[in-house]
């Protein structure tokens, strides 16, 4: 077998060795070290973790969701990822209805932002709490393909026996992260759920052309950002009497600086701007409160240098 079809194997579920793999999982669990070629080093590691992190295997359901204010306030602090993703995930609707199932956003910590999708399907999830505000971390539900996506931060597919909790072993799903366009932080995870009868192998491919998608419309509304503000503060670049001026994005990540500021950087040995990091975690900003100003603001910061 090629480095190639290794991959492969290791890649895709293979729904045929299910009894193999549900053989292994009790062995595991009544604490048999044993190997099985049914079983993928993919969810071998997954489930060693969830054993490590005392997961109950019985579980048959997600934690309770949040309350309807903590996920509205979690949906705000999300918003530009949620604003992409929305109408990526709605191209997805014809697909999701017609195979029966359902895709899920969620966070970096794998709690559940939106979902698109069958309407029976989505019932059905709904028992097991795949709703919004609910968590599907691997600490919270074991092995699941959210979860997991988030743990190794690469595609992967999950499919029936191969969930560590049992009451989630009757679904199969597929799912990769959503990296931030400007340092390639996870901020959530696209996933296409189902139950087991709808695994298919195409999942995987839809769920990782889903992220570049959203990936590439957080790009474009990122450099929109720094269009104009850059446009914004053009004046006080160039006319700063004497003064330096360093332009922070919203991150606390500088963005331009003028001739005096560059000297003054210099003489700190900091060095360009765009050549080193220079954030300041202090003045990077979070979603708008309803006063229009950023929630965490520090009191040094004017509101009209905003």
């Amino acid at each position: 077998m090629d480095v190639r079809d290794d991959d492969q194997s290791q890649m895709f579920s293979r729904p045929e060795r299910d009894r193999d793999v549900m053989k292994h999982w009790e062995r595991v669990l009544n604490g048999e070290e044993c190997s099985s070629d049914a079983l993928r080093r993919l969810i071998d590691d997954s489930w060693r973790r969830c054993l490590n992190a005392h997961v109950d295997p019985g579980k048959y359901q997600a934690p309770p969701p949040l309350s309807e204010n903590s996920l509205y306030s979690l949906q705000q602090k999300h918003g530009d990822l949620l604003s992409a993703s929305t109408p990526v995930m709605a191209m997805a609707r014809d697909f999701l209805a017609e195979t029966g199932t359902i895709m899920v956003l969620t966070d970096h910590s794998g709690t559940i932002l939106s979902l698109e999708g069958d309407h029976a399907t989505r019932e059905e999830g709904e028992s097991m709490n795949m709703t919004p505000g609910a968590s599907w971390s691997e600490t919270a539900c074991g092995t699941n393909a959210i979860g997991t996506a988030i743990a190794v931060r690469h595609p992967v597919q999950i499919h029936s026996a191969e969930h560590y909790c049992a009451g989630i072993k009757r679904w199969t799903c597929s799912s990769t992260v959503i990296l931030d366009p400007y340092d390639s932080s996870v901020l959530g995870a696209i996933d296409v759920s189902g139950l087991h009868q709808t695994y298919n192998r195409h999942s995987l491919a839809l769920v990782v052309a889903t992220a570049s998608k959203i990936e590439g419309r957080l790009a474009k509304h990122e450099m929109g950002i720094r269009f104009r503000l850059l446009e914004r503060c053009m004046h006080r670049l160039t006319h700063s009497s004497g003064d330096g001026v360093v332009v922070f994005d919203r991150r606390g990540n500088p963005v331009k600086t003028n001739e005096r500021a560059e000297e003054a950087l210099n003489q700190l040995a900091v060095g360009r701007i765009g050549s080193r990091r220079l954030d300041i975690a202090s003045i990077s900003l979070g979603h708008a409160t309803d006063d229009g100003l950023p929630a965490g603001l520090q009191g040094w910061i004017a509101p009209e240098w905003l």
